[in-house]
């Protein structure tokens, strides 16, 4: 039997973090164009801030940052590091952003302004840190996304 996504080895984890929340991003908008860094065979460690949080995709309206969630519990959170939303402000001095976050249980969707996440964050999160590096996150109840979802998605006819 397998492990729930969370209680799973980070290595686990990692080899498909994100998959799901893209391939439903690209299924509903096959024109998309990839900007983000997808898992490199290389460690990006090195790279700057701002280009290790390449937002993932373009569209003709802004760029999109793609994350995924599961509403499974009852008490489900996005999970938004500090350094990621600070990028992503950068990136909106080239062009309006959006993060676009993927409920892979309820088959649904949220899509907001880089801002509009931020003042969640900033109103409605706790700050947490991870357990292996300590980095800091925002830890954000599905409750107090900033948007209501768009609900009904069937990814087959999409």
């Amino acid at each position: 039997m397998n492990k729930p996504f969370n209680s799973q080895a980070w290595g686990q984890r990692y080899k498909v973090m994100g998959d799901t929340a893209e391939s439903s991003f690209e299924t509903i908008h096959p024109h998309a164009h990839r900007m983000g860094i997808n898992r490199p065979n290389f460690s990006i460690a090195a790279l700057s801030q701002l280009l290790r949080h390449t937002p993932d995709y373009l569209l003709p309206n802004g760029f999109y940052e793609v994350m995924g969630v599961s509403s499974r519990t009852k008490d489900a959170t996005l999970k938004l590091k500090f350094e990621k939303l600070h990028s992503l402000k950068q990136w909106t001095l080239f062009g309006d952003g959006y993060l676009w976050v993927w409920d892979s249980n309820k088959k649904r969707y949220w899509c907001a302004s880089i801002d509009e996440w931020e003042h969640a964050c900033a109103f409605h999160a706790s700050v947490k840190y991870f357990d292996d590096n300590n980095k800091p996150y925002w830890d954000l109840p599905i409750l107090h996304f900033p948007c209501e979802p768009t609900t009904g998605i069937d990814l087959a006819n999409a």
